[in-house]
């Protein structure tokens, strides 16, 4: 990143980055904080966090994410839950996942993939990433509750990057490949059950499935060096820190972390849904980090959009 700040010629680094972009960023500004023109990390990571605690966080806030469907869902003509409650609601999805894992659902794709409860949960997360896709995610439950899974196989099948013709990108392998070296995980699998089990109570719906989902890490071979440190780069201008209240994949206390570690960060918090806040609806938001990364003028500390 510095290189391609140095070709640019720019004496300091503009940098907008999203999601896992916010770590690379907040690393940056911690190696190079005299040469950081103006920041936006954008759903945050937050790098003190340790492994299983960050597993657990995550899945809280995919909870909260489906709590969030949910409720709007109640209101819509085309709402597929027989409950009228959220808490109704939500036992109907756990119900969903524990018939699937005991029968798997149609799937009439023709592939002859067995759609059990870990693809429902994958379906189920994906469109949660992007509140414009809560109206397909009401019809693929519709047709889940009938006993077709197929919709939500489609979801699950973008999420990990499955092709037209069955092959997959390398998404997977290159998240894992980052991921374990980030952070210290545990090098035996009852550290995983006690996790998971904890996880399960916290976030029902999610939180076994989000922290299984890490178990090729403790056999990972390459180990990476100093993990699970705050980033405070000392010396940089203010970084724009921003967090959806609602977020599933980064949830919102990441950011609050970041913020807070950074000795120059300020935070802006967007009180909506989906993944990430900066272009994806809100003029609030886009005019506070447009003015910042523009003309360098940060928002105020706790401005909520």
């Amino acid at each position: 990143m510095d290189v391609l700040r140095a070709v640019l010629g720019d004496e300091g680094l503009t940098y907008l980055g999203k999601s896992y972009g916010t770590y690379l960023g907040a690393t940056y500004a911690d190696l190079f904080p005299k040469k950081v023109r103006a920041l936006v990390l954008d759903g945050a990571v937050d790098p003190a966090v340790s492994a299983l605690k960050m597993n657990e966080i995550q899945s809280k806030g995919f909870e909260v994410a489906l709590t969030a469907f949910i409720e709007d869902c109640l209101e819509a003509s085309d709402c597929p839950f027989r409950s009228k409650t959220a808490e109704g609601a939500l036992n109907e999805i756990t119900n969903l996942l524990r018939r699937a894992d005991q029968q798997p659902l149609r799937n009439t794709l023709g592939d002859g993939r067995a759609i059990n409860d870990t693809w429902l949960a994958f379906g189920i997360a994906t469109p949660l990433y992007d509140k414009n896709s809560w109206k397909a995610l009401r019809e693929a439950l519709r047709t889940a509750f009938q006993g077709d899974g197929t919709y939500l196989l489609r979801f699950a099948d973008i999420l990990l990057g499955r092709r037209e013709d069955g092959t997959y990108s390398n998404q997977t392998e290159a998240n894992k490949a980052v991921n374990c070296v980030d952070h210290v995980y545990p090098a035996d699998t009852p550290d995983f059950d006690q996790a998971a089990a904890k996880a399960g109570k916290l976030a029902p719906r999610f939180g076994e499935f989000v922290m299984w989902d890490s178990l090729p890490c403790a056999y990972w071979p390459a180990k990476g060096p100093d993990p699970d440190r705050k980033l405070t780069a000392s010396g940089a201008p203010p970084i724009v820190v921003v967090g959806t209240l609602r977020d599933p994949a980064t949830p919102y206390e990441w950011a609050e972390g970041l913020a807070s570690q950074l000795t120059s960060g300020v935070l802006l918090t967007y009180d909506g849904d989906g993944h990430t806040a900066y272009m994806t609806g809100s003029t609030c938001i886009d005019t506070a980090v447009d003015d910042y990364l523009i003309n360098l003028k940060p928002p105020t500390e706790g401005t909520r959009c």
